[in-house]
């Protein structure tokens, strides 16, 4: 007879993370800790890219400097506030 197709499980999704620091080292530094513990991330310099990256892309979590040029914590919080799409966002 015609062999058994099995479907395999779909794989969890992974957690996505988003860091938001005009650091270099300190975006690489959270990147490298965050990857270790399983999650996804991507990184934006600033509020302003972090705004058009959440335009573009899906994240669970977002990790924010405070203090940044362009557009700080508090403003891109705000912003994430303010946004039907993006407010739930932790």
């Amino acid at each position: 007879g015609a062999p058994i197709a099995h479907a395999e499980a779909p794989a969890a999704r992974r957690r996505r993370v988003l860091v938001v620091d005009d650091s270099l080292t300190t975006r690489m530094l959270e990147r490298g800790i965050l990857e270790a513990a399983g999650y996804d991330t991507v990184v934006a310099g600033d509020g302003a890219e972090a705004l058009g990256l959440l335009s573009r892309e899906t994240v669970d979590l977002v990790v924010s400097d405070v203090e940044m040029p362009n557009l700080d914590g508090f403003g891109l919080t705000a912003a994430i506030r303010r946004d039907e799409r993006l407010r739930h966002l932790p």
